[in-house]
């Protein structure tokens, strides 16, 4: 993801997507009211920074290679995002290059990254106040205040969060046209960034991971776990590419897509020497004499578990709670406490007897799971074939198919 080193030259990379669009460098000269030289110098200066030409010169015009339509395509959707939103601020049509620089751009950025910003301006060799100037010349470009003042400095206001959000989205289209360019003339530069819903189904994702690096290689790829809250945050600002678990949109996140890939089931467990493993069937009476091991509220399966117990008059006590598989697992195998996991998570301790399955055939929910986006996302083949792995990984081509299974 955004690594904050490098500044785009917004201006070289409109002389670029303007060449691409109107086929010569003497037009795109005409047309961006500059020299034909600078025009040419831009384009080589990006075409040595990504080590591969985006054009082909001819007698008859200047036209993009086939990795030069790939580049385009992505910068096309660079500039469309933030002459968008720069028209939304400033109430008019508004030009990305001609009314913000790249430093501008970088240092809004970084600055509304939460608890980040002395150890970015660190990397990059700068002050966090020089972050904070460039930021300030934006507001003045833009005529428009971007944050608060407040006792513990200035925070993004509402025009501060679009703004970066929408630039963190611009810059991510332009990673991966440099990414793919390089991904294809053998450069270990692609990163395909995934996050995982506690309880996802790490096996299934585990598989995944193993056969996409053995057909990529060359990538980069970096999981991020999180609640679902976390990372639907976390996609909304471009932070992650996509994340992986069970489908639970809100109705206001209309600007995610959801691709289900199957459905999973909620199994009750607890540790192979626990009393109710011996019994054929476990009532809700007989759970609650046990403490458990619960997720936070609000969450599907803590709901789940809440609602074994409704109408009971004594309630087992929730006083361990954790979304970690981990400390679950832990406090399952050292003590009587139960708890309620998915199956595709709990499935290997349970084949290897580490865990014990216990009898509830009242428990027959269907869970939808799969892979959350943003709705407006372009995927690279290396994200499109990561996908593929988690659909073979999680049994099947069609949703739902591991329900029938």
């Amino acid at each position: 993801m955004f690594q904050f080193a490098e500044t785009p030259n917004l201006r070289h990379l409109r002389f670029v997507q303007v060449i691409g669009r109107v086929g010569g460098v003497s037009g795109a000269a005409r047309e961006l009211c500059t020299s034909q030289p600078a025009v040419t110098q831009a384009v080589s200066n990006i075409e040595a920074e990504i080590g591969t030409p985006i054009f082909e010169r001819s007698a008859t015009g200047t036209y993009p290679t086939p990795l030069g339509r790939q580049y385009l395509l992505r910068l096309d959707r660079f500039f469309e995002i933030l002459d968008a939103v720069l028209t939304q601020v400033v109430g008019k049509q508004a030009q990305a290059d001609r009314l913000i620089t790249g430093t501008q751009l970088r240092a809004l950025i970084v600055i509304t990254e939460p608890g980040r910003v002395n150890e970015i301006a660190e990397s990059l060799a700068m002050s966090p106040a020089s972050l904070q100037r460039a930021a300030r010349t934006l507001e003045r470009s833009l005529g428009r205040p971007l944050f608060d003042r407040t006792a513990h400095g200035p925070i993004p206001n509402k025009t501060g969060t679009l703004l970066a959000r929408e630039f963190r989205r611009a810059v991510r289209e332009i990673e991966l046209a440099r990414g793919e360019v390089l991904l294809d003339a053998g450069a270990e530069s692609l990163e395909v960034v995934v996050g995982a819903v506690p309880m996802a189904g790490s096996f299934e994702l585990a598989e995944a991971t193993r056969q996409f690096m053995a057909r990529h290689p060359a990538v980069k790829l970096r999981l991020v776990t999180g609640d679902y809250h976390h990372l639907l945050e976390e996609l909304l600002n471009s932070r992650i590419d996509m994340f992986f678990g069970l489908l639970r949109r809100p109705d206001w996140a209309s600007e995610v897509s959801e691709d289900e890939l199957y459905r999973d089931g909620y199994c009750m467990v607890a540790r192979p020497e626990h009393p109710l493993c011996r019994l054929d069937e476990v009532t809700s009476v007989e759970l609650a004499r046990y403490q458990w091991v619960v997720p936070s509220v609000g969450t599907p399966r803590r709901k789940r578990i809440e609602a074994i117990f409704k109408g009971l008059k004594a309630h087992p006590s929730f006083h361990i709670e954790t979304s970690s598989l981990s400390m679950s697992r832990a406090m399952l195998l050292g003590s009587d406490t139960i708890t309620l996991m998915t199956r595709s998570e709990v499935q290997h301790d349970l084949k290897l007897g580490i865990l014990c399955q216990l009898h509830c055939p009242w428990l027959s929910d269907m869970l939808p799971k799969g892979v959350t986006t943003r709705s407006d996302w372009l995927p690279t083949q290396a994200h499109t074939d990561f996908v593929e792995c988690l659909r073979e990984s999680t049994g099947g081509s069609q949703p739902g198919s591991r329900a029938a299974a």
